[in-house]
């Protein structure tokens, strides 16, 4: 059992306290948010505390801080939790920048302690299921794909903060990177990025492009497409939504978020063609990742995703991010 504090009560807080109640592996569960309406709000709902986070870190009976706050404040939250002897997931993106994101890891190493990043998509099951099969070659290799992600502009943000790229990264780093940590999981080191992007919403003020597309080029010399998206209308029967394709030498894998049957498998494999259907079960892919961390601590083994691996889906985003505004191809090299 752990005491565990959430730092930040917005949407991803709210996600992580329901998974952790439904764990049942907490001994003890903190909310910290500068909101104090905001923290009592969720401490109510889940059976939680409130607290600060100086008294967090003070506190010798809370073993492990769970940030899910703002994308440009996990620097200096991760560190100073590391330093103070907890173990620490941070939602992703790990940082903003390679160098505060290297701290980051580098604090964990100094300080014994687990460091995980959310790299959830890992967890879903429709993901899973093509490393599965990419794994098992059951679609041979895969040599192109192509990826979205997306929906309307994110409004639950505090003070807007998504709008701002000093903040948020835009949509390459705060969303896309779901995608670009995926792949590189599954198809391994990318090694070139070329990337457009454009302001198509208007509801919001925002100095952010909020629709890019990227071309990858990996080193297995697979080529993938990915789009992100924070332009679709708002206020949409389906607020979110991703689709994937992947095609490989002896098959392919696609999934849409909007339909029924989700997972579709086609195979010709010594002249016996094969299709099949598939809508993978739900379960929450927060509370297995969440559950995986925790189970790291318990068993002093690593992280499903360290930060190492954090700092290189950040770099591939970051490459998106310095294509798109140079107009040109981007090595993933140039980006350190």
């Amino acid at each position: 059992m752990h005491s565990i504090a959430i730092l930040g009560a917005g949407m991803m807080g709210n996600v992580h306290a329901r998974a952790y109640r439904a764990m049942n592996q907490t001994s003890s569960l903190w909310i910290v948010d500068p909101v104090a309406s905001r923290a009592g709000v969720l401490a109510e709902t889940y059976g939680a505390a409130v607290a600060n986070f100086e008294e967090v870190l003070e506190n010798d009976g809370i073993d492990i801080v769970d940030i899910c706050t703002p994308t440009f404040t996990h620097r200096d939250l991760a560190i100073s939790a590391l330093e103070a002897g907890k173990h620490v997931f941070c939602e992703k993106p790990v940082a903003l920048k390679l160098r505060d994101a290297r701290a980051m890891d580098e604090a964990a190493g100094k300080s014994g302690k687990k460091f995980m990043v959310g790299h959830v998509v890992r967890f879903f099951p429709q993901y899973s299921a093509v490393k599965e099969l990419s794994v098992a070659r059951n679609i041979g290799e895969i040599v192109m794909a192509r990826l979205y992600r997306g929906g309307s502009f994110p409004s639950h943000g505090i003070d807007n903060w998504f709008a701002d790229p000093e903040k948020s990264g835009g949509v390459f780093v705060d969303l896309s990177i779901h995608d670009f940590d995926f792949l590189r999981t599954l198809l391994g080191p990318v090694t070139t990025v070329e990337a457009r992007s454009s302001m198509l919403s208007s509801d919001k003020q925002k100095s952010s492009f909020d629709h890019g597309m990227a071309i990858l080029k990996f080193e297995s010399g697979a080529l993938v497409h990915v789009e992100g998206s924070w332009a679709e209308p708002p206020g949409m029967p389906v607020g979110f939504g991703t689709f994937y394709e992947f095609i490989g030498t002896r098959g392919m894998i696609t999934n849409s978020y909007e339909r029924e049957t989700t997972l579709k498998l086609q195979t010709s494999i010594e002249g016996k063609p094969k299709y099949a259907q598939e809508n993978p079960a739900h379960f929450d892919p927060y509370a297995a990742e969440l559950e995986s961390f925790t189970l790291s601590v318990d068993e002093d083994k690593e992280v499903p995703v360290n930060g190492r691996e954090a700092i290189e889906s950040l770099r591939i985003a970051l490459a998106a991010n310095l294509s798109a505004k140079l107009l040109r191809p981007v090595e993933l090299s140039e980006v350190h």
